[in-house]
């Protein structure tokens, strides 16, 4: 294998910055167990790694060895984790587990192939721009671990950025908000926000939003406005990162109930945040209560009266609640469309709001899922679009008729140290077990836990059998 490594010389040319000076150095496996750390190519944005330069250290000081891809472009620097013990190499043949975030292009599965690959894969659900990686990997024998299936025996995930991607949804989405209404014609405070990755770090942000809070406080907010309520659906890791960025404002939590009062006889020197959870809206389609371990069993026995209970009161929906076709649908095309023909107060051409619903912050990314309206992803160059019910179209003008949203599938690449710090914390626990494993075996022999056992959706050029369910996805779709 051909690896690369720092040389204790620098060098510097007229007047460029210091610069690292690399050295050739031809190399042969060692005895340790390898760990692989791919570069990230799946957005110019991607800045995230599986693992921080201290859980390399960590690893490396417990005898493993570590083989990272180059890469400028990553929020950690080569530095850092040649500093912890890391070797740079194009080639990570040597490796004999390879950790990555995003699903790689199709072209670098040569290189891995009879490989066993960390990351998250989009397949589970048969999403058909990953058909063709997943056709590539049971090609090469590319053995998927798919972090998102990582799961504890109560079913929840172990693994995941879901925190940071409701941290950095809020923060998008209060910009997003402040944008639209400046388009419909009233300046607020919520102009001082940015995008999350705008900002050095959360707490930078959260300072940032605070004195936004303090403004409104002050009464900054236009008083022709009617009060800004906000609905986060789901209670999970997802919406607890959004309510801790929301809470920096001047905030009263109010129960689903209280929504239709507060949206006409709110105050306009805060906001309203209600949490509406699974009970909230679910019943059983043939009649009875809701019952929560019925539902996570037969999820298809259960509707949703999220549209007439909660949706004509709220301002903002921010969307975190996972979501499968057996599940009921928040809101759908139809029920979205009666929605916002409900207009707002228009003061003298002024300014006038379009409907109360302004926006929608879709966190999961499901895209045709519990929103259905939402089916084209919006990028960190664009990260909103506004979408006209009537028409059914998408448009990019802030000024025209419909609702804003945003659903961006990497939000904590926004925030890529800390994320990367979050996530790292979590599968480092896993990491030496994936490393001395003997992928030689057949899946039952291999040495690893059942959870990451579980999560691995191909081995032995094939689906594994919890996945096998995936070509019946497909043979659906066709």
């Amino acid at each position: 294998m051909a690896c690369f490594t720092r040389s204790m010389a620098f060098c510097r040319s007229g007047s460029q910055p210091w610069r690292i000076s690399y050295r050739h150095l031809s190399s042969s496996p060692t005895n340790k167990p390898c760990i692989g750390i791919r570069r990230e190519e799946s957005s110019v944005w991607e800045r995230r790694a599986p693992l921080a330069p201290h859980h390399v250290r960590t690893l490396t000081r417990d005898g493993f060895q570590v083989v990272i891809q180059p890469s400028t472009r990553r929020a950690y620097s080569m530095f850092e984790y040649i500093d912890a013990g890391a070797e740079l190499s194009e080639d990570l043949s040597v490796a004999d587990v390879i950790l990555g975030v995003k699903a790689m292009p199709v072209e670098c599965l040569e290189m891995l192939s009879n490989k066993t690959v960390a990351f998250f894969s989009h397949t589970i659900k048969a999403q058909e721009s990953s058909m063709p990686l997943l056709d590539g990997c049971i090609e090469k024998n590319v053995r998927i671990l798919d972090y998102e299936k990582i799961l504890a025996e109560s079913g929840q995930r172990i693994v995941a950025f879901g925190h940071f991607a409701g941290t950095a949804g809020m923060i998008n989405i209060l910009h997003g908000v402040g944008l639209r209404l400046l388009a419909l014609g009233f300046h607020t405070p919520l102009m001082h926000i940015g995008g999350a990755h705008n900002y050095s770090s959360t707490s930078a942000a959260k300072a940032a939003i605070a004195n936004v809070g303090r403004e409104i406080q002050y009464g900054l907010m236009p008083k022709s406005m009617h009060p800004l309520t906000f609905v986060f659906s789901g209670n999970g890791n997802v919406s607890r990162g959004a309510q801790e960025v929301f809470k920096q404002l001047p905030v009263q939590w109010i129960q689903p109930k209280d929504l239709e009062a507060v949206a006409k006889s709110g105050d306009n020197r805060r906001f309203y945040g209600c949490i509406v959870d699974r009970f909230d809206h679910l019943y059983r389609t043939e009649g009875g209560g809701y019952n929560d371990e019925e539902f996570l069993e037969f999820p298809e026995r259960y509707s949703s009266n999220f549209v007439e209970k909660v949706a004509p009161h709220m301002s903002v929906l921010m969307n975190g609640i996972y979501w499968t076709p057996a599940h009921a649908r928040l809101l759908t095309k139809q029920n979205i469309y009666p929605l916002l023909q409900k207009r707002g107060p228009v003061h003298h051409g002024l300014g006038g709001m379009p409907s109360r619903l302004l926006a929608i912050g879709d966190i999961s990314c499901d895209l045709g899922g519990s929103i259905e309206f939402i089916t084209r992803s919006t990028t960190l160059d664009n990260m909103f679009e506004i979408y006209d019910a009537e028409s059914d179209n998408y448009t990019t003008d802030f000024s025209s008729d419909g609702i804003l949203y945003m659903s961006i599938d990497n939000l904590p690449a926004q925030l890529p140290r800390e994320a990367t710090d979050f996530f790292g914390d979590q599968l480092l626990a896993f990491v030496p077990e994936l490393a001395r494993a003997d992928w030689s075996k057949s899946l039952d022999d291999v040495q690893i836990s059942s959870s990451l056992k579980d999560a691995m959706i191909t081995y032995d050029k094939s689906l594994t059998p919890g996945y096998k369910y995936i070509d019946d996805l497909r043979a659906a779709q066709d």
